[in-house]
């Protein structure tokens, strides 16, 4: 990255950080997308997590860990003092459907007396999301049924990994993949479309009711996906985006390196970042502090990289 406010840090105890969300000035609660868990940080202590909620004791007889039952949890929003986490909705990498992953639930986050924080759960875990886009014809160009029978990473596949929410405590949920329009070259689809979906009753969802969907947003982001979306001020969005493929490199395909985006969902303006570079890093999370609307932290998911212990943190100022 080139600019001269960025401040590195490394945390150590997951490599794969995903969904994050500030709980206080000091503290950030993050998912792993490899697991059913979710860690607390001090943001200023780069270390081993100070604590780890299971899921599995959150939702008792409804969420389990195991082989094939991770939720692949990919973001999270928080609406007012309620953090919706949600999952990736893709198959496993063999294009073998997961139900696990076909979620979004909520939860109360509050430190106890003692300190540690306690989640609870809100309302029951919505399942159905991709099964009531496919029943709304508005979204019929994107194909949503045979996308979720596709493996993620392919053109025309599933994977769901942005969750933020609007100034009316609505969610918009946007897709890493598919996207819409665009062409095929060399076995890769170019120049499609990002797609946001916005869902206008995400309390009502979580306590039974049918879903109600705003008509599909696309955002015109060079051909990437969504790998995050984050509100920062009243009606103002960042946006990580990438490739939605496996961005491996070879004698037809260069690597690709990830953007960050301004959007405005009041306007339709749509600004990309261009003194900040994601070089070598693979942005997946982003969390704004209460009070600091110019300040960001991103969290890059360093699986990926060879005996990873760890996670890098990146906090730029906008």
């Amino acid at each position: 990255m080139m600019s001269q406010n960025i401040r590195e840090v490394r945390y150590s105890g997951i490599a794969n950080p995903s969904g994050a969300v500030a709980l206080s000035a000091s503290h950030f609660i993050v998912a792993d997308d490899e697991d059913n868990l979710l860690r607390v940080y001090n943001r200023h202590l780069p270390e081993k997590p100070l604590q780890t909620l299971a899921l599995s004791a959150v939702f008792k007889g409804i969420i389990s860990d195991g082989e094939d039952l991770e939720i692949d949890l990919e973001s999270a929003a928080e609406i007012e003092g309620t953090v919706f986490w949600l999952g990736s909705h893709s198959t496993s990498r063999k294009g073998e459907f997961r139900p696990a992953r076909h979620r979004l639930f909520a939860v109360k986050i509050k430190a106890d007396a003692k300190g540690n924080y306690v989640a609870s759960p809100v309302g029951e875990i919505y399942t159905t999301l991709i099964d009531d886009l496919c029943r709304d014809s508005r979204f019929d160009r994107y194909d949503l049924d045979k996308a979720k029978k596709t493996q993620a990473k392919a053109v025309g596949g599933l994977s769901i990994e942005g969750l933020a929410s609007t100034n009316d405590n609505e969610l918009l949920i946007g897709f890493r993949n598919p996207l819409s329009g665009g062409e095929i070259k060399k076995d890769r689809l170019k120049n499609g479309k990002a797609l946001l979906v916005k869902l206008k009753n995400p309390f009502e969802v979580i306590h039974g009711l049918k879903a109600k969907f705003a008509d599909p947003i696309e955002l015109d982001l060079d051909g990437f996906g969504i790998r995050e979306i984050t509100r920062y001020k009243k009606n103002k969005y960042l946006i990580v985006a990438g490739p939605y493929h496996e961005n491996i490199a070879d004698e037809d395909h260069k690597k690709e390196e990830g953007k960050l985006y301004e959007w405005s969902m009041k306007t339709g303006k749509l600004n990309a970042l261009k003194r900040f570079e994601l070089q070598g890093l693979n942005i997946e999370a982003a969390i704004f502090y209460s009070g600091d609307d110019e300040t960001v932290q991103l969290l890059s998911d360093d699986g990926v990289l060879e005996n990873a212990t760890g996670f890098r943190s990146i906090t730029i100022d906008l």
